[in-house]
């Protein structure tokens, strides 16, 4: 999750950014008491969800954004081959025939991004 300097940033970006500029993440939430109705598995702790921010997105009072889009995943996320699953949880919110993933972890520098 995101410290104060890392949402300035974040927010900073979509300021700049306002049409094109879109987050996707994975959020956690407690199973609820609708668990088993819902046929979540006993020794799942939690309800996994792939999220979207973008500008439009509210603000909180904590200076997080609410999700436009959730989409409930089935069951523990599996995110560990790189890049490409980190992503993957992404697709169900493309729109166009165009997109742009940006490595952020892997000293992927702005100036760099846009050389792409």
């Amino acid at each position: 999750f995101f410290d104060q300097t890392q949402l300035q940033h974040t927010n900073r970006m979509f300021a700049k950014f306002p049409s094109c500029f879109k987050v996707a993440f994975i959020d956690c939430k407690e199973k609820g008491t609708m668990a088993d109705d819902d046929a979540v598995h006993p020794r799942q702790d939690r309800r996994y969800y792939s999220c979207l921010i973008d500008n439009t997105s509210l603000v909180e009072a904590d200076g997080r954004r609410k999700p436009v889009f959730s989409i409930e995943l089935p069951g523990y996320p599996i995110l560990g081959d790189g890049k490409g699953d980190n992503q993957n949880h992404a697709i169900p919110f493309m729109r166009g025939h165009f997109s742009q993933c940006i490595d952020a972890n892997q000293g992927a520098y702005f100036e760099q991004m846009m050389m792409l």
